[in-house]
């Protein structure tokens, strides 16, 4: 039981969302200007946002930091983030913390595995309750719902859980997952809840700077996405690039469908992972591995075909039930028509 304890209170400086770092931090009672002249706080704050946003996918921390400097250079950098009024550095700032609390808990020991449940709690205020394996926890199904509604993979449909007494049982895995999932929420809407923060003049060359850096690195990411000029592409197919671009979320299916697509209109690996590179949660690993199997590259060594518009409409992705397409049978039909398309000797689609 004390080691249970002490892994709490180590996790506390990991966990700024807990209650009694929000408490603690409140009793110091800072202001934003109270950090100026204090460059150990400024430099650890401009560390987090740069980790997240400039060279995040790189494997998150996995170890405790506990101290003063950690604990209160976290709102510093929620307001630096804030500063660059910027809704794709807001997405990726939650999602790249969310991972890294998740990392920390999948080093937790099992037998320390109450952590998991008091963050779970205190934090998003889940009811969960711990069990034995392999359902190490129980969590209520109103919360269990609120944290797999983004969660495409089948195991996690509601139908597919084993339930008792409104509750609903998951491995220490998935409750670690539902936990990243319900964090990221947590944090980009505190984010949103800050609004627009004017930026101090000590701060200002920081935040200037990290904004240049940002917007260079946006520019070169999504640059060789456009040249297939998209605005000639099926509106599905349209919807869901610009979902991607923004950050937003998109079904298991949905990518597949775009990614298929962007690759049979000759774009090549690197340029259909640029676009997936304003995903928050971004993983260049397991993204590339995806994208070269639809591909053909591979697995099966089979490329994958475009799914057909009837297919996109049984998934929910179809724009206005095909009205703009003209009673085209396919996205690539459509394309097909509305590009001028020519085939060179080597059988690539180009526009």
């Amino acid at each position: 039981m004390a080691e249970d304890e002490y892994v709490i209170k180590a996790l506390l400086a990991d966990f700024p969302f807990l209650r009694e770092i929000r408490d603690y931090v409140a009793e110091r009672g800072l202001r934003l200007e109270d950090f100026e002249g204090n460059n150990e706080y400024v430099a650890a704050a401009v560390k987090k946002v740069e980790e997240a946003l400039l060279r995040w996918p790189s494997k998150p921390l996995e170890r405790f930091r506990t101290s003063d400097v950690e604990i209160l250079s976290h709102p510093l950098a929620m307001a630096m983030i804030a500063m660059l009024e910027s809704t794709f550095a807001k997405r990726r700032f939650a999602a790249y913390e969310a991972e890294r609390y998740a990392a920390m808990l999948k080093n937790i020991r099992e037998e320390q595995k109450k952590a998991i449940a008091y963050v779970a709690s205190e934090v998003l205020g889940i009811r969960i309750r711990e069990g034995q394996p392999p359902h190490e926890f129980w969590i209520h199904f109103a919360d269990y719902l609120k944290l797999a509604v983004d969660l495409n993979e089948p195991r996690f449909k509601l139908v597919n859980r084993l339930l008792d007494k409104g509750y609903v049982a998951v491995t220490r895995a998935e409750a670690i997952t539902l936990v990243k999932n319900g964090l990221e929420k947590l944090i980009h809407q505190r984010l949103e809840q800050m609004g627009k923060i004017p930026t101090p003049a000590f701060l200002a060359d920081y935040v200037e700077r990290l904004r240049q850096k940002l917007e260079s690195m946006r520019q070169r990411e999504s640059s060789a996405a456009v040249k297939l000029d998209p605005d000639k592409w099926p509106p599905c197919m349209q919807a869901l690039r610009k979902r991607l671009l923004a950050g937003e979320p998109v079904s298991h299916f949905g990518n597949f469908a775009v990614a298929a697509f962007m690759l049979r209109t000759g774009m090549t690996v690197e340029e259909v992972m640029n676009v997936y590179m304003q995903r928050g949660d971004f993983d260049p690993r397991i993204a590339r591995y995806q994208v070269e199997h639809i591909a053909g590259l591979k697995g099966s060594r089979t490329k994958y075909s475009v799914p057909k518009c009837e297919t996109m409409q049984t998934h929910g992705l179809c724009i206005e039930e095909g009205k703009l397409c003209g009673g085209i049978k396919s996205p690539m039909q459509y394309y097909r028509r509305k590009a001028a398309v020519r085939v060179d000797k080597k059988g690539l689609e180009k526009v």
